[in-house]
């Protein structure tokens, strides 16, 4: 399974990322997958350029449509369109191309989700009929739908329009801006559809926005191919790390994420980076990670790889703790396979 790191960042924090990547001399690239919103408006245009500068030729990178910010009202579904094929046609240096997909949130009636269904599948035939051949074929629909007669409805179009690869984006949402993708039991069911699907008709998958590390035992579980997230910067800047299989925990004042106030003392976090067999350049001296936002993204960014590494190895090679752990999960108890 591959991760894609978002790269919708600020240049300075690009800048200083891989400052501190290359002083560590580390030798697996964590930013071999990148996804970032190009559009000037949505994102800097000095990251745009620094990314294609920098990561052209080094790292895949995926244009994102930017159906988030549809979602979030700051561009209107019929805009997004027009603009995100000005810059597909006008940049061809990206090597995956997301369509433009429009958001159900959990807050819509049946006949608004049905809509948005409806429209989706109409822009993205009207939008791949329009791409050029070389683009095209990097193209990538989302698939979305809170039933799974919507969930079959798109799969049957895209793989109509010769589509092998989709992405799915219909997970529920939660907060004030309905911004924070969330895992119920809907929407693990819709995506074990997608992936019996997957499997029936020979096509590839991958989940879009990603919360939250503790779902990734579940996307593998699944069989998906690959997900994206920005969790591992957007969790740093709240003074929060991460550790393989276990949530998310505070270091460094009291702005805490995680529901009963979690935190990490310099004893606590070292006894479960033991546990967990994690260790990197950017945690090893925990006052500094206290402090320094930017050595906690990168040691969240390594904690996302190791855990698909783990994974991959194979759930026998982790320790009792970590499995009795995993166990818990209430992101696995929700699987309906089987049930």
């Amino acid at each position: 399974m591959r991760f894609v790191a978002s790269a919708t960042l600020k240049r300075s924090d690009w800048l200083g990322l891989l400052e501190r990547w290359e002083r560590a001399g580390q030798g697996h690239d964590p930013f071999r997958e990148l996804i970032l919103t190009p559009l000037p408006g949505l994102s800097e245009p000095t990251t745009v350029q620094f990314v294609r500068d920098y990561f052209v030729g080094r790292s895949t990178i995926w244009f994102d449509s930017g159906g988030y910010f549809v979602q979030q009202g700051e561009i209107t579904y019929e805009d997004l369109y027009g603009r995100l094929m000005e810059w597909f046609l006008h940049n061809r240096w990206a090597d995956i191309y997301v369509l433009p997909d429009y958001v159900p949130s959990s807050d819509l009636s049946e006949e608004e989700v049905a809509g948005r269904i409806h429209a989706t599948i109409s822009i993205t035939r009207l939008f791949s009929r329009e791409l050029p051949a070389d683009i095209s074929q990097k193209a990538l629909p989302v698939v979305q739908g809170h039933t799974r007669e919507q969930i079959r409805a798109c799969v049957d179009a895209y793989l109509d329009m010769g589509y092998r690869r989709l992405g799915f984006g219909s997970f529920d949402t939660t907060g004030s801006g309905k911004d924070i993708n969330v895992l119920t039991r809907r929407t693990l069911s819709n995506l074990e559809f997608l992936q019996d699907l997957a499997v029936r008709f020979g096509f590839q998958t991958h989940a879009f926005g990603i919360g939250t590390p503790a779902l990734i035992p579940v996307l593998f579980a699944l069989g998906v191919d690959s997900f994206d997230s920005s969790c591992w910067i957007r969790t740093a800047g709240f003074g929060n790390v991460l550790l393989p299989f276990l949530g998310r925990r505070n270091v460094s004042h009291g702005m805490l994420r995680e529901i009963g106030g979690s935190t990490y003392n310099a004893e606590s976090f070292a006894e479960l980076k033991t546990l967990t067999n994690h260790q990197c350049p950017f945690c090893e001296s925990f006052e500094r990670l206290q402090e320094d936002r930017l050595d906690q993204a990168l040691h969240n960014l390594l904690v996302i790889h190791d855990t698909i590494a783990a994974l991959e190895r194979g759930i026998h090679t982790l320790t009792p703790e970590v499995r009795l752990m995993m166990s818990k999960s209430r992101y696995l108890r929700q699987q309906t396979r089987g049930s």
